[in-house]
Formats: C-alpha cells, structure tokens, sequence
C-alpha cells in the first residue's frame, strides 16, 4: 500500500511512498485539514542522498506502532529541501533559534493554524540510544504539550516569532563601516579557531567573508591570510576531498580534517572551487590548491553531468558509511 507519495516528482519524497505514515506533500489541502483537525503538523524535511534521512526512513517511519500514533495525533507532511528551499529556510532557522543547531532530517512540529514551529531536532532514534528518547516517546510528549499546556504553548509561540522578526534583513541606515568591520571579524574568528572538537565542516561563507579582510586590508585581531590559507590547505589536502576520484566530501567526522562523511554536495563542491580560486586570485598560490579544483572538475564532469547535460545534485554517502552515532544536527562545525 502506497501513500500520498507515490506520483511525485521527488525522489526523496517516492521514497517514503511506502511508509504505513500517512504523509502529505506540502500543499493547500494538507494545512487546511490539519487546522480543520486540529492536529499538529509534523513536518520533515530531508533531501535524498541524506544518510541519517535514510537512517529514519528505515526505522521510525517504516513502524507501524509509530504510524498508527503519528496518523492518529498529527499532520504528517514531507517536503524534499531541494525542491522547497524556502520552506527549508525557514524552519532550520527556527530549528537553530530552538535548539542551537540545525541538519537534515529537519523534523519539527508546527500549529496547525499559523504554522509557528513549538519544538524540533533533527534524527530521532526509534528506540532510545545516542543519548536521545525513541520517536514514540518524543511523539507522545509532544501531543500531551500541545493539548494540556496552551499557556506555555503561546507563550513559547510569541517568543519564536520575536526571534524570527528580529533576525530579519537589517535596514540600510544601520548598515556602516563599523558593522562591516565586526562582521569580518566574527567571520574570520570562525575559522581561526583551533579548538574546536567536533567534526569539521568547509564554511565557505564564513572563510569567503574572513577572505575580504585581505581584499579590503581590514585590519582584524585575526591573522585573516594565515586563517584563509590554512582553511585552503585543510580543504585540498584533507580527507574531506577525496584524493582518488576528485571531489569534496560534505564534512570530516572528526576535528582533523582526516575521516570523510562520504556524502558530496554540488553546492559544497562548487563553494570550495570558487574559494580556491579565490585564494588564488588574492595572491594566495599553493601546488594544492590548483590540483584539487582541477580534480573536483574532472569528477563534476566524469561522475556528477547528467547525459542531458545539467548536474546532479548529491552523490549518495550510503555505499561508503560504516555505522556511527549521527552528529548531533550534522551541519555546523569548525
């Protein structure tokens, strides 16, 4: 028996097609019948080469115990990050507000009226372990919040919806040199910092800001150029780019840039070439640097061009990931 799933467009969402949940494509139908309902929405948002999306795909929603609950108390909705970016935006942000961090499966649960999001994470275990509750557990905390604690819940509603107003576009007026300065600061104090213990994520964003103080001769209580070029050399000569096939993996498991999570995303890997580049062009020349954007060229083009001519979006890490504990959130690091 299939779901709501089945004749869509995504391969992420064909792929929960035949869970016992009941889910729903985010759409018209699916938030008016939650509100009519009244049933919180339960939305999950994943992407399809996404590991630890594939991990609780397997287990939490392939249970029938946790479907039966789920399709009795909540909305299920499934939204594939890659064709709802915005949506995707929207609720990581909150994610982050809520709990600190962020990552994929984004799972977090809305009121069925506005859609304000009241609780969140992002891999829930069907069992307990890692250190998190099993999905039922959650799921049935989450119910027993929403029907008995109204004052907390509006309460904590008004409170997200302050943080997400106040985190919007700053006006031009109060954009000045001074702030511009801050934020290359804080930018390049990101990448500076060594001591970080966790997994080791790229963050062009932040290096290609760290990389302006040079371009700008900010002056910065950060070595901006030592910074830039150890993140270049940590990236073309690290295990995080895969010095067989060409190609940068999405983040190193471990704080030394040694052990990959197989996983490569086009946006990373375009993110980095250009970073590359851009040291280059700053002056900032190494034998590395050149060797892993010719690499990374070589692989969009042999592993990652489509024969209709446009690029695929991931290479899936599944064939490569032996089993570990999911990094909690799986998308910020140093």
């Amino acid at each position: 028996m299939v779901n709501r799933l089945s004749e869509s467009k995504s391969l992420y969402l064909r792929k929960h097609a035949e869970n016992p949940i009941d889910w729903w494509p985010w759409c018209d139908e699916a938030l008016e019948t939650a509100n009519q309902q009244n049933k919180p929405i339960f939305l999950s948002i994943g992407y399809s080469s996404c590991h630890w999306c594939t991990v609780m795909e397997g287990e939490a929603f392939s249970d029938p115990g946790i479907a039966q609950y789920m399709n009795q108390n909540f909305l299920p909705i499934k939204v594939d990050r890659e064709e709802r970016p915005e949506i995707d935006s929207i609720y990581m942000q909150a994610l982050q507000m809520m709990t600190g961090q962020g990552g994929w499966p984004l799972n977090i649960f809305l009121t069925p009226d506005e859609r304000i999001p009241f609780y969140g994470g992002t891999y829930f275990p069907l069992e307990p372990r890692y250190g998190r509750p099993g999905f039922l557990e959650v799921l049935q905390a989450i119910r027993r919040f929403y029907d008995l604690e109204k004052t907390k819940l509006q309460a904590f509603k008004d409170e997200i919806m302050t943080h997400l107003q106040q985190s919007t576009i700053l006006p031009i007026s109060t954009l000045t040199e001074d702030l511009l300065q801050i934020g290359l600061e804080a930018n390049t104090g990101v990448i500076s910092r060594n001591e970080y213990g966790g997994p080791r994520f790229p963050m062009i964003p932040y290096s290609e800001m760290a990389l302006r103080t040079i371009r700008f001769n900010f002056e910065s209580k950060y070595d901006g150029k030592e910074a830039c070029t150890q993140r270049g050399l940590d990236l073309a000569l690290g295990g995080i780019y895969d010095q067989v096939a060409g190609g940068f993996h999405r983040y190193t498991v471990d704080p030394t840039w040694t052990v990959p999570h197989f996983e490569k995303m086009l946006y990373d890997n375009g993110q980095i070439v250009e970073y590359l580049a851009d040291l280059c062009s700053a002056g900032i020349q190494k034998p590395a640097f050149k060797r892993s954007i010719q690499g990374t060229v070589e692989w969009l083009k042999r592993e990652m061009t489509a024969p209709e001519g446009y690029f695929y979006a991931s290479q899936d890490a599944d064939n490569f990931t032996p089993p570990s504990p999911p990094y909690q959130g799986g998308l910020r690091g140093g």
